[in-house]
């Protein structure tokens, strides 16, 4: 009865300090949000600078990768943002006429794709463009307004050209003091579990970042590549939003789906669109079971149901900030819960309903000997 009143006031208290963060962090959104966007930089970038830091000192290592990525966001700049002005500005020439022409395929009666359809249901989808142009009239002037002030404000401005890698570079000139600060106020009988448990979260939060980074980069570019081979319009647009939206898993693919298949609808007819559509669910199942599985799951260790609920939960609570971190937050509460908890029972303990792999695989209880039979 001692131990169960202590575990459920420790899980009460835990409940009440993550109400208070969460409470302290929405009150300090915009700080919260550049330190957040320094860790993960910071992750993003760290590989490279402790390879050279290995030949060069760490202000040194530092000052190269900067370089580096100054190039590369030169040569972005020049090449990727031209094309995306462009992709942006046909798409609002070209909406007005693209609704109309949804509106007409969907209200059509010889639509081979709807037609079997109740009638109910296909006059609910050929009210859906105009529904949507209407809320778009309605609230995308003053969202447009409020998105372009934020990422030409000052404050803005610094936190992602300046701040954020400034912050990032003092986090791993004085990460080495930190630690040692840290460990050190750390009882010495307990400093070998606590060296070992911030191991583990960073190799699982470096592994998530790099990880999500890389396959939000392949995923972009597939995306980027079939759009361009099936000529559907907008497709650098299309492919570097499911490129930035996949720093979320399983998003950006999912995200990407929508306007690449209606678009190649409109412009090029159903069978076009079916085709694209199949290809997204080619790169989505590439994503699931092979990018993702190899690049990521390993160093983060969470099941493809666990990445859903800890993503539905953070977009619940923090909005898209929080699918954000849901993914990191959570594969570092594992972390914390495997060295808490004793090893969890074989499958031949546990005796589960399910398994894997076939019902053979699972032994039995252990049998009673026969009557005479020796023990």
């Amino acid at each position: 009865m001692t131990y169960a009143l202590k575990v459920v006031i420790l899980i009460v208290l835990c409940a009440m300090i993550l109400s208070a963060v969460l409470d302290f962090v929405g009150r300090i959104r915009s700080v919260a949000i550049v330190l957040v966007g320094a860790i993960f930089f910071t992750y993003a970038i760290y590989p490279i600078v402790r390879r050279l830091n290995a030949r060069l000192p760490l202000g040194l290592s530092i000052a190269v990768v900067y370089a580096a990525l100054a190039v590369l966001v030169a040569f972005g700049l020049a090449v990727v943002v031209p094309a995306l002005v462009n992709d942006t500005h046909a798409l609002i020439h070209a909406y007005p006429t693209f609704t109309s022409a949804l509106q007409r395929y969907l209200e059509d009666p010889n639509n081979p794709l709807l037609r079997r359809l109740p009638a109910s249901v296909r006059d609910y989808l050929a009210q859906l463009p105009a529904q949507f142009a209407v809320l778009l009239q309605r609230n995308g002037g003053e969202a447009a307004t409020r998105t372009l002030a934020i990422l030409l404000s000052t404050f803005s401005v610094l936190a992602t050209v300046v701040v954020i890698p400034v912050i990032s570079a003092y986090l791993m000139l004085e990460a080495e003091g930190i630690k040692r600060g840290f460990v050190g106020a750390i009882p010495p009988r307990a400093r070998k579990k606590t060296l070992a448990i911030i191991s583990d979260l960073d190799h699982v939060l470096g592994g998530f970042i790099r990880g999500q980074f890389l396959v939000g980069a392949i995923v972009g570019t597939c995306i980027g590549v079939m759009l361009l081979l099936m000529h559907v319009k907008y497709a650098v647009l299309i492919a570097v939003l499911a490129g930035l939206l996949d720093i979320i898993p399983y998003v950006g693919a999912a995200v990407g789906f929508v306007p690449s298949v209606l678009i190649a609808l409109v412009n090029d007819g159903w069978l076009h669109a079916t085709i694209v559509g199949g290809l997204f669910i080619v790169i989505f199942q590439l994503e699931g079971h092979f990018i993702a599985p190899n690049i990521v799951s390993e160093s983060v260790g969470l099941s493809p149901l666990t990445v859903i609920i800890a993503i539905l939960i953070g977009a619940e609570l923090l909005g898209v900030a929080g699918m954000f971190i849901a993914v990191p937050i959570a594969a570092a509460l594992r972390v914390f819960i495997l060295h808490a908890l004793p090893r969890p029972a074989s499958v031949s303990q546990a005796q589960p309903a399910l398994t894997r792999g076939p019902r053979d695989d699972v032994e039995g209880p252990p049998k009673r000997p026969a009557q005479g039979a020796p023990a």
